[in-house]
Formats: structure tokens, C-alpha cells, sequence
């Protein structure tokens, strides 16, 4: 789990953790190695990074959210295990990911990471509301600074490969400290409500927050009173308390608010609760009691609760294999469904009733899981994670009839298509130029990267700084075409250069190096490359790079090919783009009216080469010239067919 200030539970778990780190990861590994059915589960996917939080819609797809391994950039920040204001370690590396029903991962967003010595916070949890994906991100504390990193103690707006900060936490916190005591704000818990406003569980404040996402307000609408305990807390004044820590939210069926509190140091064993909170007064009453660390509370498709107990924490430190998930009963009637797990801390449920279950990982990158336990509600129902409000007069779009975030790669071919068709095309005849392998990439009208691939039996086979190039080109030719005129990478080449009409165009929108190399080198090319759902951006001008229209002349985005001479993946791109289809280009500065690479490069009285039209680039000397001249008889585009 994740941590932040002293005598918080977050720090104390990371404590703990750090002292049995090596016996934890080796649970985890043994958990996943299983893979089986029953009450260890189904492993669905893997490789997070302290996954916080699990959303499962009502089409299957998964969401996981997770708290990032920090960065390279540099902020004050607590030290958890002293209290002392140190240098964090910041970076874009918490993440927002789309688990397909075919296990497919694809990274929709980045979100901050700050790993502050032992402590890493991050992504926390998401809520669907009105189409519209929304993510709890970060903590503050008033001892690292006045001021919170931007999207930070936020709630913030996941968009396709980009996110938006749509309200704030902290300001609030720091001008009114609710509990009266130390002053942090940490959003955790999400649920949305009938209002369609967020209800948000903040687990630095201790108390239960109303957001409007759609004007930012931030409402207290319930402050959680300390739980008893045996030790005084020097941040409650020294008394013999612990923290109350609300860290899940969910609503009933009949629209009773339900906060699960984890309770904080010493942890101690059936401390921990779930509460009721009357949505008018604020007021809070116990529901539940007897339980322990409680870590996400959510409504089963049956209309029951379900929680998650973290684990169980002794004098001794934490008892391995200690966390359980529980169907949450009135009193002390709630009952373990399944046991055994090694540190779970999010569950939602598919329409079937199977429950989803974030494995943190805690000890190391990349060991965090997601383990589907099947039927464990009775009812078969719509999950509840993306429970959506009424939409109002000013939110015309019910959540309904937007299940995902939308972006434009639907309307684009997808990776098996695009792998499929550029090799058949690369190894096919009369492309000219060395022969080589190449990389192709697809990118939506707003730069978003749609899928990666390659031509090759392996993405050695082709240079691998063609990736990137790929990626550029593809940017290039959809951000510079219009509906009415589409203009090729290699089309830009003399308009660029010292005294062009376009000079300085390629330097105007840089790549943004933690997209190009983000992620793991084994999945470059693959349907999960880490480009894929994000904005790369770049100019490239030489050829490889066409725009792509559909049967109806829409502009839907951009086609680059990279790893031959530019005058063949110009070639390559030309061909492609015909056998999918896309290419009824309206119309363009060739001589044939369309996206062609012009070649009309001469000398002039200094010996300088300059096209004679403005939007030709240099031969590249290997049969290119002729096969591209001829490519809009033999290849016709859409309008000419």
C-alpha cells in the first residue's frame, strides 16, 4: 500500500513491508505461478506497479489503476519513516490501464508517481461517471510544502493517452483541516452518486468529500472520528487513538453512502469498520464492526457488500498471506469468502458475478496482479464500479450508451490488420530500396497512437530507432492535412529547410521521450506497445508518412512506415494505405493532385539543391524514383479508382 506522513497507516504497511520485502515478493510470485481456479483464483494479468484500485465495466473491459515507480525530476517531500522534509523522486509513471476481454493491456494515461525513501504514492482509484473516466491521484501533507505538485491530491479526468485535472483536494485541506490534525489530503476511495457528483474517500484527511467534477467544488461532507486504540498517536495529540483512514466508498441500493475504514497504527486486529454517512447531515453510524484493515468496499451485482482486508498486522509484523475478501454484514455478521491472499487492496465484479482483485505487489516493480475469483455473488446484475447517475441538463450524455473514454482508433484498422498488411506489402515486389524490414504506425485524428507493428519475424529485424521514426511520420502526416488537402511527410521536406516557407516546422512540435521509450523493449510492436494510447507528437519530413481518409472522405488520422530509404517507405506507406483502404484523398500539391512524393530537386547557381514547386525532397538513388511516379496509376487513390 501507499504511504505519506507519520503515524499514518500507509507509512507503517511500507515500514513493515520493507522488513520482509523478500518473503513478500516470494508469496506474490507463488500466488501468481498457480493460476488456477478456486480460492487462490485465475491470474487475468500482470505486471503492475503497486496497483491501487480495479474498475470493471459493463463490456467486460478491465481498468487498473497503480501508484508508479516515481521518475527522474526532483520535489520536496516527507520521509515516512522520519517525518523530514527530503528530495522525492517525481515522474509520470503511475498508470491507467485498459485490460481487454482477450487479456490485452493497453496504458491509457500516465499519471504523477512520487516515491519519497520508502514511501510511493500515485494512481489510487476510478469511477466511471456520465462516459467520462475519472482517477483519484496522489497525496500532499503541509510538511513537504504550501503548494501540491500539479495533478497531485486531485481528481483528475483520464483522457486517451492524456489526463485533466478537474478538481482539487489539497487547497480545501490546507484552509480548513477538517480533523484538526495533520494536515494532509490524500483522495482514495471513488464512488458515484445518484447527484451525479463523485463521492471521494480522503484517507489523509479522514473524511468523505463531494466533488463536482464538472466545476471542481469540493464539499466536506463527513469527518471520521478516531478509532480506539492502545497506543497514544502523536498525531492526534497523543491520544489512544488511531487514524480512522476511510479508504472505500460505495452507495446501497436503496442510495445509503458506505465508507470502510482501515484504521492506522497499530493495526490493531478487528479495529477497522464500515460506517454509514447520511448524505444530508454528514452524520456517520457504525454498520459494520469486528473487522480488519480494510482496504476497498464495493456493491456486488447482488446488491451486498464486498470488501477487502489488506491483511493482518501483529506486534510481530505482518502474517503472510493474511488478506481476504469479505461479504460485509450488519454487526459483526460479515464472513471471509476467500482467504489466503498476499496483500489484495481493490475488488470489483463483471455482470456475472465474478469478482476482480488487485494484487498489490508490495517489494518490487512490476509484480502487482489482477485474479478473477469466479461467482462469488449469488445475483447476476450490472457491476456496479461504473454505476452512473441520471444524466443532468447540462450532462446530456448518459453513462449508459459510453461504456469507454472515447478516442478515434476504432475507426482505424486494427494491429493484426495493419501487421498483416504491411508485411504482405514489404515482401511483395517494385518497392526499390535496400529490402529492409520496416516498422508501421497508425495514429487517430488527435495524435493518439492507435497500434505499432512491425514487418519483420521479430522487432530486431528492423533498425529499432525506426520505431520512433514510424510513430513521427504518422503524427506528422495527420497534424499537417486537412480535410480538404492532404500533405505527405516527404512533401515537406523543401518548405523546411533554411528559407523555406516552412522552416523551423520540424523542430515546432518535439517527441516526447517518456512515450517513445516507456515500457518494456519485448513489447515494442506488439498489440501492447507502450506508444500505443498515447500522444507521441514529432514532425518528420521526409517520405513514410500519409494521411488517411475513409470511403466517405473523412480525415482520420495518419499512416508511417520507417526502415528502408525515405523514398521507399514513402512507397511502402502508399501501398499500404491502398490495401486499407484509406486513401481517398481529396486532393494535394503533386502534379497528380494528391499526397505524392515529388522529386523536382535541381541545383541552382550555387550548386544548392532546390525544388522547383516547393514540396520536393532528394532521390534516394535506388529505383524509388520511377516506381513512386507511377504509383498513382498502378495504386490509385479512392477519388481516382
Amino acid at each position: 500500500m501507499n504511504v505519506s506522513s507519520i503515524w499514518k497507516w500507509k507509512r507503517q504497511i511500507v515500514v513493515l513491508a520493507l522488513v520482509v520485502s523478500l518473503s513478500v515478493v516470494g508469496l506474490v510470485g507463488a500466488a501468481l505461478a498457480q493460476e488456477t481456479t478456486g480460492e487462490t483464483g485465475v491470474v487475468v494479468a500482470e505486471g503492475f506497479n503497486g496497483p491501487q484500485g480495479i474498475l470493471v465495466t459493463r463490456n467486460g473491459n478491465i481498468w487498473v489503476i497503480d501508484s508508479g515507480v516515481g521518475g527522474i525530476n526532483e520535489a520536496s517531500a516527507v520521509d515516512p519513516n522520519t517525518g523530514e522534509v527530503v528530495t522525492a523522486k517525481v515522474g509520470n509513471t503511475a498508470r491507467v490501464i485498459q485490460i481487454q476481454g482477450n487479456g490485452q493491456q493497453a496504458e491509457i494515461a500516465k499519471l504523477p508517481s512520487v516515491v519519497a525513501g520508502s514511501d510511493t504514492t500515485g494512481g489510487a482509484r476510478l469511477a466511471i461517471l456520465n462516459g467520462v473516466l475519472y482517477a483519484s491521484s496522489g497525496v500532499w501533507v503541509a510538511a513537504a510544502s504550501e503548494e501540491a505538485l500539479p495533478n497531485t491530491a486531485s481528481i483528475l479526468e483520464v483522457l486517451k493517452g492524456d489526463i485533466k485535472e478537474v478538481a482539487q483536494t489539497w487547497p480545501g485541506e490546507k484552509a480548513n483541516n477538517p480533523d484538526g490534525f495533520v494536515v494532509e489530503s490524500h483522495p482514495f476511495g471513488m464512488a458515484v452518486g445518484a447527484d451525479g457528483l463523485l463521492y471521494v474517500a480522503d484517507a489523509g484527511a479522514n473524511a468523505l468529500l463531494r466533488v463536482n467534477p464538472k466545476g471542481g467544488a469540493v464539499e466536506v461532507l463527513a469527518v471520521f472520528d478516531g478509532v480506539p486504540s492502545p497506543l497514544p498517536n502523536p498525531g492526534r495529540g497523543g491520544a489512544l487513538e488511531s487514524d480512522p483512514v476511510p479508504t472505500g466508498v460505495t452507495f446501497g441500493a436503496d442510495g445509503t453512502i458506505y465508507v470502510s475504514l482501515l484504521t492506522g497504527f497499530p493495526f490493531v486486529p478487528g479495529a477497522s469498520k464500515v460506517v454509514t454517512v447520511d448524505a444530508e447531515s454528514g452524520v456517520v453510524a457504525d454498520f459494520a464492526t469486528g473487522l480488519t484493515m480494510l482496504t476497498d468496499l464495493r456493491t456486488g451485482p447482488d446488491g451486498e457488500l464486498y470488501a477487502v482486508q489488506f491483511g493482518v498486522f501483529t506486534d510481530q509484523g505482518p502474517v503472510p498471506n493474511s488478506g481476504a475478501l469479505l461479504r460485509i454484514r450488519a454487526g459483526a455478521a460479515s464472513e471471509v469468502l476467500v482467504d489466503g491472499l498476499s496483500f489484495p487492496t481493490s475488488i470489483d465484479f463483471d455482470g456475472k458475478g465474478n469478482g476482480y482483485v488487485t494484487i498489490n505487489g508490495v517489494g518490487a516493480p512490476g509484480t502487482g496482479a489482477v485474479v478473477r475469483f469466479d461467482a462469488l455473488t449469488d445475483v447476476v446484475g450490472v457491476p456496479m464500479g461504473e454505476a452512473a447517475a441520471p444524466a443532468t441538463e447540462t450532462e446530456a450524455t448518459p453513462a449508459d450508451e459510453v461504456d469507454e473514454p472515447e478516442n478515434g482508433c476504432a475507426n482505424l484498422p486494427d494491429h493484426a490488420t495493419l501487421t498483416e498488411v504491411l508485411a504482405a506489402v514489404v515482401e511483395g515486389a517494385d518497392n526499390g530500396g535496400f529490402g529492409f524490414h520496416m516498422w508501421g504506425t497508425l495514429v487517430d485524428r488527435d495524435g493518439v497512437v492507435c497500434a505499432v507493428t512491425f514487418s519483420g519475424a521479430d522487432r530486431g529485424d528492423q533498425w529499432p530507432g525506426s520505431r520512433v521514426i514510424s510513430a513521427q511520420k504518422a503524427n506528422t502526416a495527420n497534424a499537417f492535412s486537412l480535410p480538404g488537402l492532404a500533405l505527405s511527410t516527404g512533401n515537406l521536406y523543401s518548405a523546411v529547410q533554411p528559407g523555406g516557407s516552412l522552416f523551423g516546422l520540424q523542430e515546432s512540435n518535439p517527441v516526447d521521450t517518456s512515450v517513445a521509450y516507456f515500457g518494456q523493449a519485448k513489447n515494442f510492436g506488439t498489440e501492447n506497445d507502450p506508444m500505443t494510447g498515447l500522444r507521441l507528437g514529432g514532425v518528420n519530413v521526409f517520405g513514410g508518412g500519409l494521411a488517411l481518409y475513409d470511403a466517405d472522405g473523412a480525415l482520420l488520422g495518419g499512416l508511417g512506415v520507417s526502415g528502408d530509404s525515405s523514398c521507399t517507405d514513402h512507397i511502402i506507406a502508399w501501398k499500404v494505405r491502398d490495401a486499407l483502404a484509406l486513401d481517398n484523398v481529396p486532393g494535394g500539391v503533386s502534379p497528380t493532385s494528391d499526397d505524392n512524393i515529388i522529386f523536382d530537386m535541381t541545383p541552382d547557381a550555387t550548386g544548392k539543391l532546390m525544388s522547383s514547386g516547393g514540396w520536393g525532397q532528394p532521390t534516394c538513388g535506388l529505383g524509388e524514383v520511377e516506381i513512386a511516379a507511377g504509383l498513382p496509376e498502378s495504386f490509385p487513390t479512392g477519388a481516382n479508382e
